[in-house]
């Protein structure tokens, strides 16, 4: 197994300051090392070891040494690590570390494409989107006959030879831990954007309203252009609530302007094969596709010019820089961040794996505002795109937790806060009959905690904070607000 580095802020607290320094595997067992500042006087340390956030299950004496390593750990499990101080000889023991948490090799991330519909002797494709600090191979399972996959990128691809329904599993695979996904392939004899037995590949000129047409640059199933980007037009029947686009093998994706006469401008195009697929729904949610083949031709520049191939640079800003966030809400109410490209972002699009897609607002400084959310995991793609159509992508895995009826024992708390140096804070309330608390900063929900009556927050830059500690699952049973500065 390949080694990985689990990142951690640290704080000067007391007793330690615990970091995770890394995690290897073996035959039998990975290993996790943790180490820690020494603690003054101290002499001694124990480690703290559970499976969940704030409980731990195993305990060790590391003695005086600052570092441990946890050396039966399972491939997949995350681990949370505390670490407390103790003197001898009267052996009186300090209070926990802040926490931090890992994985010695956290299983990747594979997004199910949904369910799909392609037409007998027309090419179609799609791209599955696995995420994984290591390089994920893919293997698959049912695909109709006449398609086939590259195990080294996930992108699918061919003409489709046999009429039917097909169900398809589709596996990521880092070498030790995998995700796996299934979908239904429908293959039909003819397509159903268009009328008679020709589907879209008899559309006449001038694009009379059919279930889904595409009306230009062509009417035809293929086109050729050298430009880096298209815009195309279509029609639709009247009872269309909306039509989106997904270009393959990209899989950049957005919403197009209007229904009936819809509109896609600027799609970026790839060196080679794009097929654009367009898809409107109805009041029902039933899907009709039309889509268009379009080969981009590379041109030799006279004046000694290069292509571009250097992919552009995207990042979420907020509501966090992390890779994970957790909510109550049925809304991210602005999910914003930057991009920058050598020759210009054009598009940035967004994508969750638990529904939904569309078109950000602004490029090298964008932003989403209220992107829908669905109870339990939302991976949210963030894809940006230059003149070129050069993708790059960043991820943020949303973990919304279904609100419950908080407790109706126990009356709120008063909360009290401390800064032990300028990255972290302690926080102190009195103690209720709820079994944890929720942290909130900032109006956003950080973790749930034992209710204990105290717990430490790490915080990465210098700002003012807002706290409150809630009833789990609450955002009307809480403490008072506190703001504090470092």
């Amino acid at each position: 197994m390949a080694f990985r580095t689990l990142r951690s802020k640290c704080a000067l607290l007391a007793p330690v300051c615990l970091m995770v320094l890394g995690a290897a595997g073996n035959a039998a067992a990975d290993t996790i090392n943790v180490a820690w500042d020494p603690s003054g006087s101290t002499i001694g340390y124990k480690v703290h070891v559970g499976v969940q956030s704030g409980s731990y299950t195993n305990h060790f004496d590391a003695g005086s040494s600052t570092t441990f390593a946890f050396t039966t750990a399972t491939a997949g499990q995350r681990y949370c690590f505390a670490v407390s101080a103790y003197t001898v000889p009267s052996n009186v023991e300090g209070p926990y570390s802040s926490e931090v948490c890992g994985y010695s090799n956290a299983p990747p991330t594979l997004v199910n494409p949904g369910d799909r519909t392609s037409t007998v002797g027309q090419p179609t494709s799609l791209q599955l989107q696995g995420y994984d600090s290591q390089p994920l191979t893919y293997s698959h399972g049912g695909l109709p006959p006449g398609l086939s996959m590259m195990p080294s990128t996930g992108y699918i691809s061919g003409t489709g030879t046999t009429a039917g329904s097909y169900m398809v599993t589709v596996l990521a695979s880092d070498g030790t831990l995998s995700a796996r996904q299934t979908f239904t392939w429908t293959m039909t004899t003819s397509s159903t954007s268009g009328s008679g037995t020709g589907g879209a590949t008899t559309t006449p000129p001038g694009c009379p309203t059919a279930t889904v047409s595409i009306c230009t640059p062509t009417t035809e199933t293929s086109y050729s252009t050298t430009q880096s980007s298209i815009t195309l037009t279509g029609s639709a029947s009247p009872a269309i609530t909306r039509v989106v686009w997904e270009n393959s093998p990209s899989g950049v994706r957005g919403v197009a302007s209007g229904t009936t006469s819809w509109t896609i401008a600027n799609i970026p195009l790839q060196a080679g094969s794009n097929v654009i697929e367009i898809t409107a729904y109805d009041a029902a949610g039933t899907p009709f596709i039309d889509r268009v083949l379009v080969t981009r031709s590379s041109t030799t520049s006279t004046g000694g010019g290069t292509a571009d191939t250097t992919k552009p640079t995207v990042s979420i800003g907020a509501p966090t820089t992390g890779s994970m966030y957790s909510t109550t809400q049925p809304t991210i109410i602005n999910l914003s961040g930057s991009a920058a490209d050598d020759r210009g972002v054009v598009q940035v699009a967004w994508m969750n794996s638990a529904g939904g897609s569309g078109v950000a607002s602004g490029t090298t400084s964008w932003s989403i505002a209220n992107l829908p959310l669905q109870s339990g995991t939302n991976v949210i793609t963030v894809t940006a795109l230059d003149a070129a159509g050069n993708a790059a992508t960043a991820t943020l895995t949303v973990t919304r937790s279904t609100t419950t009826t908080p407790p109706s024992t126990g009356g709120a708390p008063t909360l009290s806060v401390e800064r032990l140096g300028w990255s972290s804070m302690r926080l102190s309330w009195t103690n209720t009959s709820w079994g944890s608390v929720d942290l909130y900063r900032n109006g956003f929900k950080v973790k749930n905690v034992s209710n204990d009556g105290s717990t430490n927050d790490n915080v990465d830059r210098r700002s003012t904070y807002s706290y409150m500690v809630c009833a789990p699952g609450s955002t009307t049973v809480c403490s008072n607000s506190v703001s504090i500065s470092n």
